[in-house]
């Protein structure tokens, strides 16, 4: 409440001024896409950056603070707020700390092992993960910011069984898109379905003749070869780095890659397999994101 009462404060000044420069004082709009996510406030069509309070205080609430830096990992990778056995746990993490900048801040630092943690989590491989390679392998594109976030809550839920169960809804209604269906439309046969499919992930697969006979047969639908390409060991291999930048951009910076920073890192992850430390450092420390907060 009382983040909300500075912000409008602040834009009670900003009406002020702008009427005494004659001009029309655009509204405060609280804007709440998903009622169990925080709110974002716009003064007009700008996004304003609310002042957080320690409750009872006046005491700020930064990104440099453990416990907001901890929930926002949840917030933006996992898309729910932390359940109190994670939260805890990552804070014991960053505690062990002592405050020491050294080990909580650097490319090996706890803040870093703790953000890529959040990307490497089971959870964000049936969700984020999931949503990104349906994008990426069967209409050949990134999702944009906003259909990575949709996707993202459409497969949240508060149990590992309602995660589950959402994840599977999500893929059974993904051949019933338009842009799906127009690429893949029911003329295909069998065989075409699956090449065209392969020919979009870019990958082969050692069960490609399976697959086709599955579909002859009715062992298999267009709906579980969509799920067994994409989940296949060869589509991780192709997509993992390249979901792994995308989702620095979704996560941190809540907006799609440039095209220079997205291939900037993807070439550095080739030369340097496996660094994903040096990227995560990188976006966790980029102004960018600390001045989102």
């Amino acid at each position: 409440m009382r983040r909300f009462v500075v912000a409008l404060f602040i834009t009670a000044l900003c009406a002020s001024f702008a009427v005494a420069q004659g001009q029309s004082a655009p509204t405060l709009r609280v804007v709440t896409e998903d009622p169990t996510l925080p709110s974002e406030l716009f003064y007009g069509d700008v996004k304003v950056k609310p002042v957080r309070l320690r409750p009872g205080t006046n005491t700020r609430i930064t990104i440099d603070d453990s416990d907001f830096f901890v929930q926002q990992q949840y917030i933006d990778f996992l898309s729910r707020f932390p359940e109190a056995d994670g939260f805890n746990a990552w804070m014991k993490v960053l505690n062990a700390c002592n405050g020491d900048p050294n080990c909580l801040g650097g490319v090996n630092g706890a803040r870093v092992l703790v953000s890529k943690s959040f990307f490497e989590a089971q959870e964000f491989n049936i969700k984020g993960y999931l949503v990104y390679r349906l994008y990426k392998a069967s209409l050949g594109r990134l999702p944009t910011y906003p259909e990575i976030v949709a996707g993202m809550r459409s497969v949240t839920g508060q149990t590992e069984a309602e995660v589950i169960s959402k994840r599977d809804a999500f893929i059974a209604a993904w051949p019933s898109r338009g842009d799906f269906a127009a690429k893949y439309p029911a003329s295909l046969s069998n065989t075409a379905y699956v090449d065209a499919l392969l020919a979009t992930a870019g990958v082969t697969v050692s069960n490609r003749d399976a697959l086709i006979a599955g579909l002859q047969n009715g062992t298999e639908t267009r709906t579980s070869v969509l799920r067994k390409i994409i989940e296949s060991p060869e589509v991780n291999a192709k997509e993992y780095d390249p979901a792994y930048v995308a989702m620095q951009y979704y996560g941190y910076l809540r907006r799609e890659p440039e095209a220079e920073g997205y291939n900037a890192w993807l070439t550095y992850l080739r030369a340097n397999p496996g660094d994903y430390k040096t990227m995560v450092w990188g976006f966790v420390y980029s102004p960018e994101y600390r001045n989102r907060h």
